[in-house]
């Protein structure tokens, strides 16, 4: 990437940190630096840095506060904020500091990384794992495999395909859990500390009204759609699918009056699309919007980087998709619409406790353990019990949730995922058996999995929740129209909220920093993006791998990336877990 480093550091810690940036061409445009006191100063390394800081306050992103009808786009947009925005959605890293303490902060879910490590004289925060390691390298100081991490992770499943707990692949370098942020306190020594009640402690709740959060919901989303649709020089595209989510947002747009500024699109290009396609133009026949419609010209943007580095630098150990597949961004002025985010409402991992997690895994005893350490340790951070019933839910929420939806932020910003609301978590994890929040949680029930979506699509647009989805599923019209007269009818135009776009997304520098770009190129990811290349950077970096059992595994690991490369031929960014876990050995080769 690096979208992001911080480090705080003493002068002669900053010596060694500039000297380093020096090395690896880190341009003037890049790097910004502000004293803190008469011993500490603070240095932050961001594409066009300069656009991203107003004051003693650092923003890049965006975020999204339903609760102050707003969607922020850039520092300019996060200033203009009336009120607080601790809870904010979105995709956004932020830093404030004073005399006394460096404070940062991103949004809620998690969506963007936060990482930090420290030694003689700094503390450093950044949204690279590679880019912590190589400073620790430039200090002299030892970055130790995380024996335990490498073998939960090994596992090839969405549970362990990503970030799962605050250890990382490094045991020097934190992982800050979702709903927290980090403070560095200057005191005789610097110290950094989490900050911030964690996620389960934003979710898990009993004074909460749903119909209201539901309606409320909706109608953000709602506005939201043609807020987003009526940004000056900016076009929203809209991906439909066969399935719940994405319609959601098309009753959203629907209801909010801003179809005719949004294109709206369906992939149809393998076999497996053909049901989600069928059903889209069914919705675009009978609501006359045009599907897959050719769009105007727009300027692309060539970032001239190879997109492993640019890979390297921003997702390696962190969430396993070998993207960008280009260092080409096509149709830079749009904003996308999805359905991603529904999760933090509906789930993902099947409603159970840690053990129920484990029930289907068929793992050898190593791996077992290690990986229900880890998701345990994961789970706690978060401050979830693993022996509550909605805790794979939760842990769900905090990990990959975010992370999945943001597997572009090396290239841009700029997301908006309107389901990733705070709300609907607290409404998905709500308890249906009457007790209070926290008791007997281990036993504790909860609506069916699709309640919520289904709620949120009758409230928006009954008409179009009734038509037929991708699989042959479909909503009974007589439970939906008892359900919406138990939600207290359709929503109404005055519950359509004006959200305000505050800022604009041309204000978000896109794209990664020279710092990590030039690292990663050292490191040996500057490799042509095919199968060949790919398996043997990662059969040159076994030798490195520290531990026995964790060897043996990572060459498990190649050979089923080879399987998956060579064998089925998959393109390196379809190819699923293994491609990255394999190319991301070269980060202990150093």
């Amino acid at each position: 990437m690096v979208n992001a480093l911080i480090v705080v550091h003493d002068r002669a810690a900053g010596a060694t940190v500039a000297s380093w940036l020096d090395r690896h061409g880190s341009p003037a445009s890049e790097r910004f630096s502000a004293e803190l006191d008469r011993r500490r100063s603070i240095t932050i390394v961001s594409r066009d840095v300069a656009a991203s800081i107003r004051g003693s306050t650092y923003f890049r992103g965006t975020a999204m506060v339903p609760e102050l009808d707003a969607i922020a786009f850039g520092v300019d947009g996060w200033m203009a904020l009336p009120g607080s925005a601790d809870g904010a959605a979105g995709e956004f890293l932020v830093a404030d500091w004073d005399r006394q303490r460096v404070r940062i902060r991103r949004d809620v879910f998690g969506s963007v990384a936060l990482m930090h490590t420290h030694g003689p004289g700094f503390v450093a925060v950044s949204d690279s794992l590679l880019v912590l390691d190589d400073l620790r390298a430039a200090f002299g100081l030892r970055s130790t495999q995380h024996r335990e991490a490498l073998l939960a992770r090994s596992v090839l499943n969405s549970h362990a395909g990503q970030q799962i707990s605050p250890d990382t692949a490094v045991r020097e370098i934190g992982w800050v859990p979702a709903g927290q942020g980090l403070e560095i306190r200057l005191g005789m020594r610097l110290a950094a500390r989490l900050n911030g009640p964690p996620l389960a402690a934003r979710i898990v709740d009993d004074a909460v009204d749903s119909t209201a959060s539901l309606r409320g919901a909706a109608g953000f989303i709602a506005g939201a759609t043609a807020a987003l649709a009526g940004i000056t020089g900016w076009r929203s595209e809209l991906h439909l699918s066969g399935g719940y989510d994405s319609r959601i947002i098309l009753a959203g747009a629907l209801r909010g009056g801003a179809m005719d500024d949004i294109h709206v699109t369906a992939s149809n290009t393998v076999p497996e699309h053909a049901d989600d396609h069928r059903i889209a133009q069914l919705l675009a026949e009978r609501w006359r919007f045009p599907l897959n419609e050719s769009r105007p010209r727009d300027e692309s943007v060539d970032l001239g980087m190879n997109p492993l580095t640019i890979w390297a630098s921003s997702l390696l150990g962190i969430y396993d998709r070998l993207v960008p597949a280009t260092s080409v961004r096509h149709h830079r002025r749009e904003l996308t619409l999805t359905g991603l985010g529904a999760g933090v409402l509906k789930g993902g991992w099947g409603w159970t406790d840690l053990d129920g997690i484990f029930a289907g895994f068929d793992l050898d005893p190593a791996r077992e353990r290690a990986l229900r350490r880890q998701i345990a340790s994961g789970m706690r951070a978060l401050g979830v019990d693993p022996r509550w019933s909605d805790a794979s839910e939760l842990q769900y929420a905090g990990y990959r949730n975010g992370l999945h939806g943001a597997g572009h932020i090396a290239m841009h910003m700029t997301g908006v995922r309107l389901l990733q609301q705070l709300s609907l978590a607290v409404v998905g994890h709500l308890r249906t058996d009457g007790l209070p929040a926290r008791s007997r949680r281990h036993a504790a029930r909860f609506a069916e999995r699709d309640r919520g979506i289904t709620d949120l699509l009758t409230l928006l647009h009954l008409d179009l929740a009734l038509m037929p989805y991708e699989g042959g599923r479909a909503i009974d019209p007589d439970a939906a129209a008892h359900r919406l007269r138990e939600l207290g009818g359709p929503l109404t135009d005055a519950e359509v909220r004006p959200i305000r776009v505050l800022g604009s997304p041309d204000d978000v520098p896109a794209g990664p920093a020279v710092l990590g770009d030039a690292i990663a190129a050292r490191r040996g990811f500057d490799i042509e993006l095919h199968a060949e290349a790919i398996l043997a950077a990662a059969e040159s970096a076994l030798h490195a791998v520290a531990d026995d059992a964790v060897r043996e595994v990572s060459r498990d690991t190649i050979a089923h990336a080879r399987w998956r490369l060579i064998t089925k031929g998959m393109p390196p960014h379809y190819a699923g877990f293994s491609t990255p876990r394999a190319l991301g050995l070269l980060l202990f080769a150093r």
